[in-house]
This record gives structure tokens, sequence and C-alpha cells, in this order.
């Protein structure tokens, strides 16, 4: 089932999203209307949606939901970047960028992103982690 869900087109974004895979399509539909509507290129819609979807997938595949069984993203201009946050409540470990085997089906997620983006870091608390992405917008 696809979730529809309206998100602003100016200023910050936060969605509150059901813990779950599907939720890296909402984001994923959302950010692209929200870059387009910003006048982004093609190309830098396509790696924010990229980067997007490896950051929610790795918190469900990674991680445990926040308190109330969600995940949190959120995304905003800051100057001519975008900042863009998926919060969870946290896994066993700390992401890192791992050097994935040739034919290994995982574990080049953090790479795409560390390769997209200007930058990216973690803050971690008792009951939330949050994974931020620097992605330049020009």
């Amino acid at each position: 089932m696809s979730t529809l869900l309206a998100a602003p087109l100016q200023g910050p974004v936060s969605l509150s999203l059901p813990f779950s895979a599907e939720s890296a399509g909402a984001v994923r539909r959302a950010l692209v209307s929200w870059l387009a509507h910003q006048g982004s290129s093609p190309v830098t819609i396509h790696d924010a949606r990229l980067v997007a979807t490896e950051l929610v997938a790795n918190s469900i595949r990674h991680a445990t939901p926040l308190r109330n069984q969600t995940l949190l993203v959120r995304w905003r201009r800051e100057g001519d970047d975008l900042v863009l946050s998926v919060c969870d409540g946290g896994g066993s470990t700390e992401p890192r960028v791992v050097t994935a085997d040739y034919d290994a089906e995982r574990g080049r997620g953090l790479a795409i992103v560390e390769a997209l983006s200007l930058r990216w870091w973690t803050e971690r608390t008792r009951r939330i982690h949050v994974v931020h992405v620097l992605i330049p917008l020009a």
C-alpha cells in the first residue's frame, strides 16, 4: 500500500513515518517534489533521492524505531545546500562506511551517501540516533 502524504513545498520539512520499508518511497516522492519546486537540477534531485533512500533503508535495516514506532525524516535548505536528517531509536553499532566485496548485495549504502554528499555525521543520545547529510544544491 502506497503512503500518500503532503509535505510543504517551501521551508523546512519534517515527516513522521511508519518504521517500514515503504516509508522510503514516501520520502522519495515528497523530497523530489520539494526539490523540483526549489528549482533543483535533475542531477541534484537524483542524488538527493538516492541518499534519502539509503538513509531510510539503513535506519529500517540496522536500527530500532522511535518510541512511537516511527522514524523522523527532516530536510531544509541551508544556503546552497540541503540538510537531510533521518532520526530513529538507534542500533547496536555506529553507522560507518565499509568496503563491500565486489559481489556483495549489501554494504554500499554509506559509501554512496559519502560520494554524493559534502559530508555526513551522526548524533546520538540514549534513545535517539540521527544521521545528517549535507548535499550541495548548486
